[in-house]
């Protein structure tokens, strides 16, 4: 049995934990910043071994040349915890015993977010690029090496994971999830959360966890069954195609159809969950481009754009249809809104 989320890192003192204010430790969208700062340099790495870090040891700081550093950025969701370790280059690993002793036994998927020189070896030896996720399993041993880093890890008790797949997530240790369709979107998603977790509300902070954890778990069911059940992860497949449809919307080809198959969904499956959120996935679409297209108007980085390269740049293919469209969604015409953008125009009305 894995223990519960909260018990993995070890409380060190207030000076060098940050907690968001009114939010108790370890608590469910609580944040907190571990590190080396104001620990005497010879003591830094007992420190970050000792009272920091709990799933893998680090055994060596590889730069000789300066005191060790590291950062650690720790958010808990409900049923998972997103982890964000940044240090200087070091050695660190997980032993057959530690793996015996601890009982931890979570499932990891390892995003790379930064580092020139990155090794793995679990269950075989690996080269790990920027951009990568990796599946880290803690009931097996692991060993890693890397250059000055900075890495995100979402850790999900492996009872989830296995009622997920349907059987134990072991064969996954070590392997790269594909960076394409729905592992493509969990990259981005995992990127931005790390990067806004600090500025997000506690509440947001677990609405963007249990996204990510549905996403996960959908990405590693199609890795062992070669296809996901999307609505059993229905959080994480609408997320996902609010992101992806926000990132494509430029893309004139963009179409429900085009959405579905790059999450490896049916079109039937993926208009029920926009229908449950009372929402349409073609009218979403639209809706994107024309923010975009608002957006695009009101920047004075794109003054000097005709307002028929914004439409074509914002996913439409004729003007007069951007302009009907437009004026419909807005109630002003782009060329109006584009007079006006000096008046402190903040962005586009909400629906």
């Amino acid at each position: 049995m894995s223990r519960a989320a909260g018990s993995q890192l070890d409380p060190a003192s207030q000076a060098r934990v940050v907690e968001a204010p009114a939010e108790p430790a370890g608590a469910p969208g609580s944040f907190a910043e571990f590190t080396t700062t104001g620990v005497a340099p010879k003591e830094r790495l007992s420190f970050w071994r000792d009272g920091v870090l709990k799933r893998m040891v680090p055994l060596t700081a590889l730069d000789e040349t300066r005191p060790f550093e590291a950062r650690l950025r720790r958010v808990v969701g409900r049923d998972a915890e997103l982890v964000e370790h940044s240090s200087d280059a070091i050695l660190a690993a997980r032993s057959q015993e530690r793996c015996a002793n601890d009982s931890i036994d979570d499932i990891s998927v390892d995003l790379m977010v930064d580092c020139v020189s990155a090794r793995m070896d679990h269950g075989g030896e690996r080269r790990v690029r920027n951009g990568d996720i990796c599946i880290v399993d803690y009931a097996r041993p692991a060993q890693v090496v890397r250059s000055r880093h900075r890495a995100g890890g979402l850790i999900i008790s492996r009872r989830r994971v296995s009622e997920a797949l349907g059987s134990d997530p072991a064969p996954l240790s070590g392997r790269s999830l594909p960076m394409k369709g729905l592992g493509m979107v969990l990259r981005s998603h995992l990127r931005l959360t790390l990067q806004e977790a600090p500025r997000l509300a506690p509440a947001e902070r677990l609405v963007a966890i249990a996204a990510g954890v549905d996403m996960t778990l959908a990405v590693l069911q199609a890795e062992c069954r070669g296809a996901a059940d999307v609505e059993q992860f229905e959080g994480g497949f609408y997320h996902a195609a609010c992101r992806l449809i926000e990132r494509d919307c430029a893309d004139p080809e963009l179409t429900p159809e085009i959405v579905a198959i790059s999450l490896g969904s049916s079109r039937a499956s993926l208009y029920r969950i926009f229908l449950r959120h009372g929402e349409s996935v073609s009218a979403m679409i639209w809706e994107k481009r024309l923010a975009r297209a608002w957006r695009m108007l009101t920047s004075p980085g794109h003054e000097d754009l005709l307002i028929s390269e914004i439409a074509f740049r914002s996913g439409f293919l004729d003007q007069p249809t951007f302009n009907r469209m437009f004026k419909r969604r807005f109630g002003l015409t782009p060329r109006e809104v584009r007079i006006t953008a000096g008046a402190a125009t903040e962005g586009p009305p909400a629906l």
